[in-house]
């Protein structure tokens, strides 16, 4: 018996999805990233001045699912480890680690991050950004360093943090995060109620910048971070939207070799598929010409309809 094309085509695509199962992947070098992001949790983090699609969010949670588009936007192979920021020094969450392969759960614990993590009351950011770096640099990685950028209680800049033992060995960007307007700071009791906002008197004077008179009020402090932004040689970005974060942080980290591998089953799966598609075809022609001409008929054996014979 004669085999139809279409059964021939079947067979083919049926051994291709058998390779599929014994094809190995390929060894391939590929570029990638290592990155420590380090998140501003202190209480004027909490201000609800920015805005992601239009509806109004908290800076914690700008800075949060900003991280997780970042997270999103890596490639494979690259490192993200995830620390916390409060009083003047970093607390490493996460060391770095693979993103593709545990996305899941950075996703989840970045998702966790809350206010109530927080130690102290105080944010010394400048000292913050040294230990951050410092931190950084102990494991090998470039530095996201996300803040408002206000300091409480005010820093006396007669002094500045010395940043020349980890300038240059660190790359990355700091990340303001607020609006530029000042607007009032909400305040919480010691269980975590919102009680108002502070007033005036209720926090430490400021000897300069722009909380001078106003230290109730918050906002971006970007003259502040664009100063630590040149003592510390990373770059300085304002983070508008939180999917702004993967496209403007990566160009400012360092691109590094990783070896991987590559899964190549795709292709004999999509061949497979293809002839499948060829082999219906062809079996609906067979099929179309395999029918009796509309002028036969069946009655106990084939007549001619033309001639009665």
């Amino acid at each position: 018996m004669k085999t139809d094309a279409g059964f021939r085509l079947s067979c083919l695509a049926l051994l291709l999805l058998v390779s599929t199962f014994f094809l190995p992947d390929i060894p391939v070098r590929r570029t990638a990233y290592s990155v420590v992001a380090v998140l501003d949790i202190t209480g004027s983090m909490n201000t609800r001045d920015v805005s992601d699609g239009g509806v109004a969010i908290s800076r914690i949670e700008m800075e949060k699912r900003a991280l997780q588009g970042l997270l999103a936007a890596l490639p494979c192979g690259s490192k993200l480890g995830v620390g916390i920021f409060v009083e003047e020094r970093p607390f490493l969450l996460v060391t770095p680690v693979e993103t593709c392969g545990n996305f899941a759960p950075l996703s989840q614990m970045i998702a966790g991050i809350d206010w109530r993590m927080g130690w102290d009351s105080e944010s010394h950011i400048a000292a913050g950004l040294l230990a951050a770096m410092g931190l950084a640099h102990g494991e090998n990685a470039d530095l996201l360093f996300m803040t408002d950028g206000q300091e409480m209680p005010p820093l006396a800049w007669s002094t500045p943090p010395d940043f020349s033992p980890v300038r240059g060995t660190v790359g990355g960007a700091i990340i303001g995060i607020g609006g530029n307007a000042l607007v009032p700071i909400p305040k919480f009791d010691k269980t975590g109620r919102l009680v108002g906002v502070w007033k005036p008197g209720e926090l430490p004077s400021e000897t300069g910048g722009i909380f001078k008179g106003h230290e109730y009020l918050t906002a971006v402090d970007d003259p502040h971070l664009r100063s630590l932004a040149a003592m510390s040689h990373l770059a300085y970005l304002h983070l508008a939207q939180p999917g702004d974060l993967s496209g403007d942080a990566i160009p400012f980290f360092s691109a590094r070799l990783v070896s991987g591998t590559r899964d190549m089953r795709f292709i004999p799966a999509f061949m497979a598929l293809l002839l499948l598609a060829l082999a219906n075809v062809e079996g609906r022609g067979w099929r179309k010409r395999r029918l009796p001409h509309p002028g036969f008929r069946r009655s106990g054996k084939q007549v001619h309809a033309g001639n009665g014979e």
